[in-house]
C-alpha cells in the first residue's frame, strides 16, 4: 500500500526481457517475465489524528522460461488493510497488513496464505525533509524481518531525493503535468510453490525437491520513468531501463537460479476519486 496509490484504481503492466538464467557455473535455460497487475484502496478518517485504509490487489508474474525451470505464474491475491496516527507536527505512525494468497496458484490452498506486515514511523522536522523508520514482517521470505530506513527531501523547489522500497531515486517536477524520476526499482515477492516445476531424467541423481517450499523471486531495475496528469484524476505512467540483477531463490533447499542482465518497460495508469 504505497501513499501515492490510495484513494485510487491502478492497472499496470511490465515486461522484461528474456536472458541467460544459470544455476552456478551452468547454464540451465533462460526466462522472461510480463507483470499484471490490478488495485483499488481508499481511506476513511477515524478522527482527526487517525485514518484507515483498505484496498484490495491482483498481480501475477508470469514467467516465459524454458521447459521445465520455473513455475508458470508468482501471484498474488490480497486483502489491504492500514492504519495511521498522526502523533504530532513532526512525528507520524502507520501499520499496514497485505492477508492474502502468494503463490503458484497451481493448486491453491490454506499453505498459500500469508499476511506481511509493514510498521513505520515517519520524523518530518520540516515540510522538505522526511525520515522514515521501520519493519517489514514476511513470513514466507529468506528475510522473514527487515528493518527499513528511509528518507525524502524536497532539496529545490522542483526536486525531489527520495530513498526506499520498492524506489529510490531523483524526481524532477517538469511542469504541473509531468515529472520524470531516474533511479532504482524492485519488481518481484516471496511466494508458496506447491509443485516442483522440473522434470529430472532417472538417469539422474535426484536434486533438491523444489516443491511444497518458498520462492523469492527479485528483479532489480535502473531506469528512467515519466509520469503525465491526463486530468486531474487520471495519470498515465511509463518507465524503461536495464535490468541489473534477477534472482530465483528456494532458499530453503538451496537451489537458486541467477539471470544475466537485460531491459525492461512498464507502463500503467491510475485514477484518483
Amino acid at each position: 500500500m504505497r501513499p501515492g496509490l490510495l484513494s485510487s484504481l491502478e492497472a499496470g503492466w511490465s515486461w522484461s526481457s528474456k536472458e541467460d538464467l544459470a544455476r552456478g557455473p551452468a547454464r540451465v535455460g533462460e526466462v522472461a517475465v510480463q507483470r499484471y497487475s490490478l488495485s483499488v484502496s481508499g481511506r476513511s478518517s477515524l478522527n482527526a489524528e487517525t485514518g484507515l485504509l483498505y484496498g484490495l490487489a491482483y498481480a501475477t508474474n508470469r514467467l516465459d522460461a524454458s521447459a521445465g525451470i520455473l513455475p508458470d505464474e508468482l501471484s498474488e491475491f490480497s486483502f489491504n488493510l492500514g492504519l495511521t496516527r498522526q502523533f504530532s507536527p513532526a512525528w507520524s505512525g502507520a501499520a499496514y497488513l497485505r492477508p492474502g494468497f502468494y503463490g503458484d496458484f497451481d493448486d491453491l490452498d490454506g499453505d498459500s496464505f500469508n499476511a506481511p506486515l509493514l510498521a513505520t514511523l515517519a520524523y518530518s522536522p520540516a515540510r522538505e525533509l522526511t525520515w522514515l523508520f521501520g519493519l517489514n514482517v514476511n513470513a514466507f521470505s529468506d528475510n522473514p524481518v527487515l528493518p527499513i530506513l528511509g528518507v525524502r527531501w524536497q532539496f529545490a523547489p522542483d526536486w525531489t531525493f527520495n530513498v526506499g522500497f520498492p524506489r529510490s531515486g531523483f524526481t524532477w517536477k517538469y511542469s504541473d503535468q509531468l515529472s520524470l524520476q531516474a533511479g532504482v526499482a524492485f519488481q518481484g515477492g516471496s511466494f508458496r510453490v506447491g509443485r516442483d516445476p522440473r522434470a529430472t531424467p532417472l538417469s539422474l541423481p535426484p536434486p533438491p525437491r523444489l516443491s511444497d517450499t518458498h520462492l523469492d523471486y527479485r528483479e532489480v531495475r535502473v531506469g528512467l520513468s515519466a509520469d503525465y496528469a491526463l486530468t486531474e484524476t487520471l495519470k498515465i505512467s511509463l518507465e524503461a531501463g536495464a535490468v541489473t540483477d534477477r534472482k530465483f531463490d528456494w532458499f530453503d533447499r538451496n537451489y537458486r537460479l541467477d539471470g544475466d542482465a537485460g531491459t525492461y518497460l512498464g507502463f500503467s495508469i491510475r485514477g484518483s476519486f
